[in-house]
Protein backbone atom coordinates (compact mmCIF):
# COMPACT_ATOMS: atom_id res chain seq x y z
CA UNK A 1 0.00 0.00 0.00
CA UNK A 2 0.95 3.54 -1.25
CA UNK A 3 1.11 6.05 2.22
CA UNK A 4 2.03 9.44 0.91
CA UNK A 5 0.95 13.52 1.98
CA UNK A 6 -2.40 14.48 0.09
CA UNK A 7 -1.40 17.12 -2.64
CA UNK A 8 -4.57 18.67 -3.67
CA UNK A 9 -3.16 20.50 -6.59
CA UNK A 10 -2.48 17.13 -7.56
CA UNK A 11 -5.53 15.22 -6.97
CA UNK A 12 -6.15 12.95 -9.68
CA UNK A 13 -9.97 13.12 -10.43
CA UNK A 14 -10.21 10.43 -12.86
CA UNK A 15 -9.05 7.97 -9.75
CA UNK A 16 -12.93 7.08 -7.41
CA UNK A 17 -11.53 8.13 -3.96
CA UNK A 18 -13.17 8.46 -0.77
CA UNK A 19 -12.95 11.31 1.94
CA UNK A 20 -11.96 10.07 5.76
CA UNK A 21 -13.31 12.74 7.78
CA UNK A 22 -13.15 12.93 11.57
CA UNK A 23 -15.75 14.48 13.93
CA UNK A 24 -16.53 15.00 17.87
CA UNK A 25 -19.68 14.41 19.40
CA UNK A 26 -22.24 17.67 19.33
CA UNK A 27 -19.94 20.06 17.33
CA UNK A 28 -21.15 21.61 14.75
CA UNK A 29 -20.08 20.48 11.49
CA UNK A 30 -20.49 23.92 9.28
CA UNK A 31 -17.23 23.92 7.31
CA UNK A 32 -17.82 20.80 5.72
CA UNK A 33 -19.60 20.51 2.03
CA UNK A 34 -22.90 21.84 2.39
CA UNK A 35 -24.54 18.29 0.74
CA UNK A 36 -22.52 16.02 3.23
CA UNK A 37 -23.88 17.97 6.07
CA UNK A 38 -27.44 17.43 4.36
CA UNK A 39 -27.11 14.21 4.13
CA UNK A 40 -25.48 13.48 8.12
CA UNK A 41 -28.25 15.32 9.51
CA UNK A 42 -31.10 12.98 7.48
CA UNK A 43 -29.16 9.95 8.64
CA UNK A 44 -28.43 11.43 12.59
CA UNK A 45 -24.95 11.19 12.26
CA UNK A 46 -23.89 12.50 16.04
CA UNK A 47 -19.84 11.94 15.72
CA UNK A 48 -20.26 9.36 18.82
CA UNK A 49 -17.48 7.08 19.14
CA UNK A 50 -17.21 4.50 16.71
CA UNK A 51 -20.12 5.82 14.71
CA UNK A 52 -18.84 5.27 11.22
CA UNK A 53 -20.94 6.26 8.10
CA UNK A 54 -19.54 5.44 4.60
CA UNK A 55 -21.54 8.38 2.05
CA UNK A 56 -21.88 8.34 -1.89
CA UNK A 57 -23.01 11.87 -3.25
CA UNK A 58 -23.61 11.41 -6.66
CA UNK A 59 -24.40 14.78 -7.06
CA UNK A 60 -21.26 15.64 -6.46
CA UNK A 61 -19.38 12.70 -7.55
CA UNK A 62 -17.73 12.35 -4.23
CA UNK A 63 -17.23 9.88 -1.66
CA UNK A 64 -16.92 10.35 2.03
CA UNK A 65 -16.78 8.04 5.71
CA UNK A 66 -17.39 10.16 8.30
CA UNK A 67 -15.75 9.23 11.67
CA UNK A 68 -17.22 9.54 15.14
CA UNK A 69 -14.65 10.07 17.72
CA UNK A 70 -16.66 11.05 20.63
CA UNK A 71 -16.86 13.81 22.94
CA UNK A 72 -13.29 15.90 22.59
CA UNK A 73 -12.58 15.87 26.32
CA UNK A 74 -12.56 12.24 26.32
CA UNK A 75 -10.24 12.23 23.27
CA UNK A 76 -7.38 10.02 23.00
CA UNK A 77 -4.65 8.80 20.32
CA UNK A 78 -6.46 5.48 21.50
CA UNK A 79 -9.16 6.10 20.67
CA UNK A 80 -8.63 7.24 17.44
CA UNK A 81 -6.54 4.13 16.65
CA UNK A 82 -9.94 2.61 17.10
CA UNK A 83 -12.33 4.45 14.93
CA UNK A 84 -9.64 4.63 12.37
CA UNK A 85 -9.12 0.78 12.32
CA UNK A 86 -13.11 0.32 11.78
CA UNK A 87 -13.24 3.40 8.99
CA UNK A 88 -10.82 1.07 6.90
CA UNK A 89 -12.49 -1.80 7.56
CA UNK A 90 -15.87 -0.40 6.03
CA UNK A 91 -13.92 1.50 3.16
CA UNK A 92 -12.32 -1.56 2.20
CA UNK A 93 -15.45 -3.33 1.81
CA UNK A 94 -16.55 -0.95 -0.38
CA UNK A 95 -14.00 -1.45 -2.79
CA UNK A 96 -12.86 2.27 -3.28
CA UNK A 97 -8.83 1.92 -3.23
CA UNK A 98 -7.88 5.62 -2.91
CA UNK A 99 -8.36 6.81 0.89
CA UNK A 100 -8.02 10.59 1.51
CA UNK A 101 -7.58 10.77 5.29
CA UNK A 102 -8.04 13.82 7.63
CA UNK A 103 -5.92 13.91 10.38
CA UNK A 104 -8.11 15.19 13.42
CA UNK A 105 -6.10 18.15 14.45
CA UNK A 106 -5.90 17.32 18.04
CA UNK A 107 -2.10 16.14 18.77
CA UNK A 108 0.98 17.23 16.81
CA UNK A 109 0.14 16.41 13.06
CA UNK A 110 3.57 14.24 12.91
CA UNK A 111 1.80 12.36 15.53
CA UNK A 112 -1.49 11.97 14.29
CA UNK A 113 0.47 10.84 10.57
CA UNK A 114 2.62 8.64 12.62
CA UNK A 115 -0.42 6.95 14.40
CA UNK A 116 -2.54 6.96 11.18
CA UNK A 117 0.16 4.97 8.78
CA UNK A 118 1.00 2.61 11.57
CA UNK A 119 -2.82 1.41 12.32
CA UNK A 120 -3.65 1.86 8.54
CA UNK A 121 -0.98 -0.80 7.84
CA UNK A 122 -1.62 -3.10 11.01
CA UNK A 123 -5.17 -3.00 10.28
CA UNK A 124 -5.10 -3.78 6.69
CA UNK A 125 -2.81 -7.05 7.37
CA UNK A 126 -3.65 -10.14 5.70
CA UNK A 127 -2.35 -13.31 6.50
CA UNK A 128 -3.53 -15.16 2.84
CA UNK A 129 -0.65 -17.23 1.80
CA UNK A 130 -2.28 -20.38 2.00
CA UNK A 131 -5.64 -19.04 0.62
CA UNK A 132 -6.08 -20.98 -2.37
CA UNK A 133 -8.40 -17.55 -4.08
CA UNK A 134 -7.07 -14.37 -2.51
CA UNK A 135 -9.61 -11.32 -3.63
CA UNK A 136 -7.17 -7.83 -4.14
CA UNK A 137 -10.27 -6.15 -5.58
CA UNK A 138 -11.20 -5.06 -2.54
CA UNK A 139 -7.91 -3.74 -1.26
CA UNK A 140 -6.95 -0.33 -0.22
CA UNK A 141 -3.75 0.66 -2.57
CA UNK A 142 -3.27 4.17 -1.37
CA UNK A 143 -4.13 6.01 1.63
CA UNK A 144 -3.21 10.05 1.21
CA UNK A 145 -2.54 12.14 4.65
CA UNK A 146 -4.27 15.96 4.94
CA UNK A 147 -2.06 17.59 7.39
CA UNK A 148 -0.35 20.53 8.35
CA UNK A 149 3.59 20.58 7.95
CA UNK A 150 6.00 18.48 6.82
CA UNK A 151 4.18 14.90 7.21
CA UNK A 152 6.74 12.67 5.30
CA UNK A 153 9.48 11.47 7.60
CA UNK A 154 6.34 10.75 10.11
CA UNK A 155 4.71 8.65 7.93
CA UNK A 156 7.74 6.46 6.78
CA UNK A 157 8.56 5.71 10.01
CA UNK A 158 4.54 5.13 10.68
CA UNK A 159 5.00 1.91 7.74
CA UNK A 160 8.07 0.97 8.63
CA UNK A 161 6.84 0.04 12.05
CA UNK A 162 3.89 -0.91 10.77
CA UNK A 163 5.18 -3.48 8.33
CA UNK A 164 8.05 -4.71 10.51
CA UNK A 165 4.62 -5.54 12.94
CA UNK A 166 3.03 -7.14 10.16
CA UNK A 167 6.58 -9.22 9.38
CA UNK A 168 6.33 -10.37 12.48
CA UNK A 169 3.09 -11.84 12.23
CA UNK A 170 3.41 -13.40 9.20
CA UNK A 171 5.94 -15.64 10.76
CA UNK A 172 4.23 -15.93 13.49
CA UNK A 173 1.02 -16.93 11.72
CA UNK A 174 3.00 -19.85 9.59
CA UNK A 175 2.00 -23.16 10.54
CA UNK A 176 4.94 -24.99 12.22
CA UNK A 177 5.73 -27.56 9.87
CA UNK A 178 6.68 -24.68 7.63
CA UNK A 179 7.90 -21.73 10.18
CA UNK A 180 10.72 -23.38 11.19
CA UNK A 181 13.95 -22.63 12.96
CA UNK A 182 15.71 -23.07 9.16
CA UNK A 183 12.88 -20.86 7.84
CA UNK A 184 13.60 -18.15 10.42
CA UNK A 185 17.25 -18.01 10.41
CA UNK A 186 16.23 -17.12 6.53
CA UNK A 187 14.46 -14.43 7.21
CA UNK A 188 16.99 -12.83 9.66
CA UNK A 189 19.49 -13.07 6.90
CA UNK A 190 17.39 -10.75 4.67
CA UNK A 191 17.08 -8.06 7.10
CA UNK A 192 19.14 -5.14 5.91
CA UNK A 193 22.31 -4.38 8.08
CA UNK A 194 21.74 -7.36 10.50
CA UNK A 195 24.38 -9.46 11.19
CA UNK A 196 23.65 -13.06 11.70
CA UNK A 197 24.89 -15.80 13.65
CA UNK A 198 23.58 -19.22 14.42
CA UNK A 199 24.35 -21.74 17.11
CA UNK A 200 23.23 -25.31 15.49
CA UNK A 201 22.11 -27.70 17.58
CA UNK A 202 25.04 -29.92 17.75
CA UNK A 203 26.73 -27.33 19.65
CA UNK A 204 24.11 -26.94 22.22
CA UNK A 205 25.85 -30.18 24.27
CA UNK A 206 29.62 -28.82 23.52
CA UNK A 207 28.59 -25.29 24.78
CA UNK A 208 26.82 -26.23 27.85
CA UNK A 209 23.73 -25.13 26.23
CA UNK A 210 21.46 -27.90 28.36
CA UNK A 211 18.03 -26.40 28.37
CA UNK A 212 18.03 -25.82 24.47
CA UNK A 213 19.62 -29.40 23.85
CA UNK A 214 17.14 -31.09 26.55
CA UNK A 215 13.74 -29.61 24.74
CA UNK A 216 14.89 -30.26 21.19
CA UNK A 217 15.94 -33.89 21.93
CA UNK A 218 12.64 -35.03 20.24
CA UNK A 219 12.49 -32.22 17.88
CA UNK A 220 11.99 -33.08 13.89
CA UNK A 221 13.38 -30.06 12.69
CA UNK A 222 17.28 -28.64 13.49
CA UNK A 223 16.64 -26.62 16.53
CA UNK A 224 18.74 -23.20 16.49
CA UNK A 225 19.84 -20.11 18.71
CA UNK A 226 20.03 -17.20 15.86
CA UNK A 227 22.06 -14.10 16.67
CA UNK A 228 20.84 -10.73 14.89
CA UNK A 229 23.31 -7.95 15.56
CA UNK A 230 22.37 -4.25 14.28
CA UNK A 231 25.15 -1.88 15.33
CA UNK A 232 24.55 2.05 14.62
CA UNK A 233 26.24 2.78 18.05
CA UNK A 234 29.19 2.87 20.40
CA UNK A 235 27.66 2.44 23.03
CA UNK A 236 27.32 -1.12 25.18
CA UNK A 237 24.45 -2.95 23.43
CA UNK A 238 21.13 -3.66 24.73
CA UNK A 239 20.19 -7.36 24.37
CA UNK A 240 16.63 -8.81 23.20
CA UNK A 241 15.71 -12.48 23.64
CA UNK A 242 12.40 -14.22 22.44
CA UNK A 243 11.13 -17.54 23.26
CA UNK A 244 11.09 -19.28 19.47
CA UNK A 245 9.11 -22.42 20.77
CA UNK A 246 7.90 -23.46 16.67
CA UNK A 247 5.01 -25.64 18.27
CA UNK A 248 4.52 -26.53 21.32
CA UNK A 249 2.56 -29.87 22.53
CA UNK A 250 3.97 -30.23 26.04
CA UNK A 251 6.67 -32.97 24.84
CA UNK A 252 5.77 -35.83 27.43
CA UNK A 253 3.95 -33.76 29.56
CA UNK A 254 1.19 -33.42 26.66
CA UNK A 255 -1.68 -30.47 26.52
CA UNK A 256 -5.15 -31.66 26.08
CA UNK A 257 -5.78 -31.91 21.81
CA UNK A 258 -8.50 -28.99 22.36
CA UNK A 259 -6.55 -25.70 21.33
CA UNK A 260 -3.23 -27.42 20.67
CA UNK A 261 -3.35 -25.99 16.92
CA UNK A 262 -2.47 -22.61 18.73
CA UNK A 263 0.78 -23.56 19.84
CA UNK A 264 2.57 -22.69 16.53
CA UNK A 265 2.12 -19.04 18.47
CA UNK A 266 4.82 -20.13 21.15
CA UNK A 267 6.88 -18.81 18.63
CA UNK A 268 5.19 -15.01 18.71
CA UNK A 269 8.55 -13.83 21.15
CA UNK A 270 10.81 -14.84 18.58
CA UNK A 271 8.89 -13.37 16.01
CA UNK A 272 8.39 -10.04 18.01
CA UNK A 273 12.67 -9.88 17.93
CA UNK A 274 12.36 -10.47 14.55
CA UNK A 275 10.40 -7.57 13.52
CA UNK A 276 12.44 -5.29 16.28
CA UNK A 277 15.29 -5.62 14.06
CA UNK A 278 13.72 -5.08 11.10
CA UNK A 279 12.40 -2.01 12.35
CA UNK A 280 15.91 -0.77 13.89
CA UNK A 281 17.43 -1.81 10.58
CA UNK A 282 14.83 0.13 7.96
CA UNK A 283 15.22 3.35 10.27
CA UNK A 284 18.33 3.53 10.60
CA UNK A 285 18.19 3.70 14.28
CA UNK A 286 21.19 5.09 16.15
CA UNK A 287 21.45 2.12 18.50
CA UNK A 288 23.40 -1.00 18.65
CA UNK A 289 20.72 -4.17 19.60
CA UNK A 290 21.65 -7.94 19.94
CA UNK A 291 18.64 -9.98 18.82
CA UNK A 292 18.69 -13.96 20.45
CA UNK A 293 15.85 -16.38 19.33
CA UNK A 294 16.13 -20.08 20.95
CA UNK A 295 14.10 -22.29 18.34
CA UNK A 296 12.74 -25.35 18.75
CA UNK A 297 9.96 -27.75 18.63
CA UNK A 298 8.72 -29.04 22.12
CA UNK A 299 7.40 -32.81 21.31
CA UNK A 300 7.42 -35.92 22.93
CA UNK A 301 9.60 -39.33 21.49
CA UNK A 302 11.39 -42.31 22.65
CA UNK A 303 14.65 -39.63 23.34
CA UNK A 304 12.29 -36.84 24.68
CA UNK A 305 13.20 -35.12 27.98
CA UNK A 306 11.51 -36.05 30.54
CA UNK A 307 9.92 -34.89 33.81
CA UNK A 308 12.48 -36.10 36.17
CA UNK A 309 15.29 -34.76 34.46
CA UNK A 310 17.96 -32.66 35.70
CA UNK A 311 19.61 -29.66 33.01
CA UNK A 312 22.59 -28.30 33.21
CA UNK A 313 22.61 -24.26 31.69
CA UNK A 314 24.52 -22.32 30.10
CA UNK A 315 25.77 -20.72 32.98
CA UNK A 316 26.17 -23.85 35.25
CA UNK A 317 23.21 -23.91 36.91
CA UNK A 318 20.58 -26.75 37.16
CA UNK A 319 17.18 -27.11 36.75
CA UNK A 320 15.07 -29.86 37.86
CA UNK A 321 11.92 -30.70 34.99
CA UNK A 322 9.29 -31.25 36.78
CA UNK A 323 7.05 -30.90 33.90
CA UNK A 324 8.26 -30.93 30.19
CA UNK A 325 5.18 -28.23 29.39
CA UNK A 326 7.07 -25.53 30.81
CA UNK A 327 9.88 -25.52 28.41
CA UNK A 328 10.22 -21.88 27.17
CA UNK A 329 12.15 -21.31 30.56
CA UNK A 330 14.77 -24.10 29.85
CA UNK A 331 15.60 -22.54 26.23
CA UNK A 332 15.30 -18.75 27.34
CA UNK A 333 17.72 -19.77 30.36
CA UNK A 334 20.71 -20.82 27.85
CA UNK A 335 19.97 -17.86 25.67
CA UNK A 336 19.99 -15.02 28.36
CA UNK A 337 23.15 -16.24 30.01
CA UNK A 338 25.13 -16.67 26.46
CA UNK A 339 23.96 -12.97 25.98
CA UNK A 340 25.14 -11.93 29.37
CA UNK A 341 28.46 -13.62 28.84
CA UNK A 342 29.43 -13.34 25.39
CA UNK A 343 27.66 -9.36 24.69
CA UNK A 344 27.99 -7.62 28.22
CA UNK A 345 24.78 -5.72 27.28
CA UNK A 346 23.94 -2.35 29.19
CA UNK A 347 20.43 -4.06 29.35
CA UNK A 348 18.51 -6.98 28.48
CA UNK A 349 14.99 -7.99 28.22
CA UNK A 350 13.13 -10.96 27.35
CA UNK A 351 9.43 -11.29 25.44
CA UNK A 352 7.79 -14.68 26.00
CA UNK A 353 4.43 -16.28 25.58
CA UNK A 354 5.63 -17.62 29.01
CA UNK A 355 2.60 -18.98 31.19
CA UNK A 356 -0.90 -19.54 31.33
CA UNK A 357 -0.41 -17.90 34.53
CA UNK A 358 -0.33 -14.27 33.15
CA UNK A 359 -3.38 -14.80 31.42
CA UNK A 360 -5.29 -15.60 34.05
CA UNK A 361 -4.22 -12.49 35.75
CA UNK A 362 -4.26 -9.89 33.30
CA UNK A 363 -6.34 -11.51 30.61
CA UNK A 364 -5.95 -10.84 26.96
CA UNK A 365 -4.68 -7.45 26.16
CA UNK A 366 -1.92 -6.88 28.82
CA UNK A 367 1.33 -8.11 29.34
CA UNK A 368 3.57 -9.43 32.15
CA UNK A 369 6.18 -7.24 32.98
CA UNK A 370 8.75 -8.30 35.44
CA UNK A 371 12.83 -7.09 36.16
CA UNK A 372 15.17 -6.46 38.24
CA UNK A 373 15.85 -2.57 37.83
CA UNK A 374 13.01 0.00 38.47
CA UNK A 375 14.90 2.55 36.08
CA UNK A 376 14.11 -0.09 33.64
CA UNK A 377 10.70 -0.75 34.75
CA UNK A 378 9.83 3.09 34.69
CA UNK A 379 11.20 3.34 31.36
CA UNK A 380 9.12 0.67 30.00
CA UNK A 381 6.07 1.94 31.47
CA UNK A 382 6.42 5.24 30.25
CA UNK A 383 7.03 4.10 26.54
CA UNK A 384 3.88 1.54 27.01
CA UNK A 385 1.39 4.04 27.64
CA UNK A 386 2.22 6.16 24.27
CA UNK A 387 1.71 2.22 22.19
CA UNK A 388 -1.40 0.04 21.98
CA UNK A 389 0.84 -2.85 23.98
CA UNK A 390 -0.12 -2.46 27.31
CA UNK A 391 1.48 -4.18 30.44
CA UNK A 392 1.65 -4.37 33.96
CA UNK A 393 4.34 -4.80 36.58
CA UNK A 394 4.48 -7.77 38.63
CA UNK A 395 6.61 -8.62 41.65
CA UNK A 396 9.31 -10.93 42.04
CA UNK A 397 10.28 -11.52 45.65
CA UNK A 398 11.93 -14.07 47.87
CA UNK A 399 8.40 -15.65 48.31
CA UNK A 400 8.07 -16.92 44.26
CA UNK A 401 12.32 -17.63 44.98
CA UNK A 402 11.19 -20.37 47.59
CA UNK A 403 8.95 -21.90 45.13
CA UNK A 404 10.98 -22.74 42.92
CA UNK A 405 13.61 -24.56 44.66
CA UNK A 406 14.19 -27.88 44.35
CA UNK A 407 16.07 -30.57 46.67
CA UNK A 408 17.96 -32.18 43.79
CA UNK A 409 19.18 -29.12 41.89
CA UNK A 410 19.65 -25.36 41.89
CA UNK A 411 15.97 -24.57 40.93
CA UNK A 412 12.62 -26.47 39.62
CA UNK A 413 10.88 -25.57 36.07
CA UNK A 414 8.20 -24.81 37.88
CA UNK A 415 6.65 -23.44 41.18
CA UNK A 416 3.39 -24.77 41.38
CA UNK A 417 -0.08 -23.05 39.81
CA UNK A 418 0.12 -20.06 42.59
CA UNK A 419 1.74 -17.09 41.51
CA UNK A 420 2.62 -19.00 37.73
CA UNK A 421 3.75 -16.07 36.22
CA UNK A 422 5.97 -14.92 38.88
CA UNK A 423 7.56 -18.09 39.47
CA UNK A 424 8.86 -18.06 35.91
CA UNK A 425 10.06 -14.56 35.58
CA UNK A 426 12.17 -16.43 39.29
CA UNK A 427 12.86 -18.81 37.49
CA UNK A 428 14.68 -16.71 34.62
CA UNK A 429 15.82 -14.22 37.20
CA UNK A 430 18.53 -16.81 37.86
CA UNK A 431 20.62 -16.17 34.39
CA UNK A 432 21.20 -12.68 34.13
CA UNK A 433 23.32 -11.88 36.87
CA UNK A 434 23.90 -8.37 37.64
CA UNK A 435 22.95 -6.87 34.09
CA UNK A 436 19.87 -4.73 34.43
CA UNK A 437 16.83 -6.51 33.14
CA UNK A 438 13.29 -6.94 31.83
CA UNK A 439 10.89 -9.63 31.43
CA UNK A 440 7.70 -9.76 29.32
CA UNK A 441 5.40 -12.56 29.41
CA UNK A 442 2.80 -11.91 26.10
CA UNK A 443 0.77 -15.24 26.83
CA UNK A 444 -1.99 -13.52 26.69
CA UNK A 445 -1.13 -10.64 24.00
CA UNK A 446 0.38 -12.63 21.08
CA UNK A 447 -2.44 -14.25 19.41
CA UNK A 448 -6.30 -13.35 19.17
CA UNK A 449 -8.64 -15.86 20.97
CA UNK A 450 -12.24 -16.33 20.01
CA UNK A 451 -13.66 -15.32 23.66
CA UNK A 452 -11.39 -12.59 24.43
CA UNK A 453 -11.58 -8.59 23.33
CA UNK A 454 -8.82 -7.00 20.97
CA UNK A 455 -7.81 -3.89 19.96
CA UNK A 456 -9.68 -3.54 16.65
CA UNK A 457 -6.47 -3.23 14.49
CA UNK A 458 -4.59 -6.51 15.17
CA UNK A 459 -7.85 -8.72 13.49
CA UNK A 460 -7.15 -12.28 14.10
CA UNK A 461 -4.35 -14.48 14.14
CA UNK A 462 -0.62 -12.89 15.72
CA UNK A 463 -0.88 -9.40 17.10
CA UNK A 464 2.78 -8.75 16.46
CA UNK A 465 2.69 -7.49 20.68
CA UNK A 466 5.86 -5.92 21.19
CA UNK A 467 7.38 -5.10 17.98
CA UNK A 468 6.46 -1.52 18.08
CA UNK A 469 6.88 -1.30 22.38
CA UNK A 470 10.23 -2.99 22.10
CA UNK A 471 11.65 -1.03 19.08
CA UNK A 472 10.60 2.50 21.06
CA UNK A 473 11.85 1.57 24.13
CA UNK A 474 15.25 0.30 22.99
CA UNK A 475 15.23 3.70 20.61
CA UNK A 476 15.01 5.46 24.26
CA UNK A 477 17.43 3.55 25.29
CA UNK A 478 20.10 5.42 23.23
CA UNK A 479 18.86 8.95 23.07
Amino acid sequence: MKIDVFDNDKKNTSVKSISLIPFFEQEPVNSINPSLKQALEEIGFTGKSSDIRIISLPTIKENFCTMGLGKRDKYSIEVYRRALSQSLRDIEKTGIATVISILPGIDRPDAEAFETAYIAETTLYKFSKYKSQHNENHEIRELLISGKGDLNSSLRMGQILGKSTNYARDFANMPPSEGTPSYYEKLARELKNVKVSVIEKAQFKELGMGGLEGVSRAAKEPAKLVIMEYKNSSDKPFAIIGKGIIFDSGGISIKPSAGMQEMKFDKCGASAVLGVMKALSEMNAKVNVIGLAPLTENLPGGNAYKPGDILRHYNGKTSEVITTDAEGRLVMADALSYAVDKYSPKAILDISTLTGACVTALGNNIAGLMGNSEELVNKMLDVSSKTWEKVWHLPIDDDFREQIKSTVADIKNTGGSQGGAETAGAFLENFIGTTPWLHLDIAGTAWTQEKTAKKEYVGKGATGFGVRLLTEFAISLFN
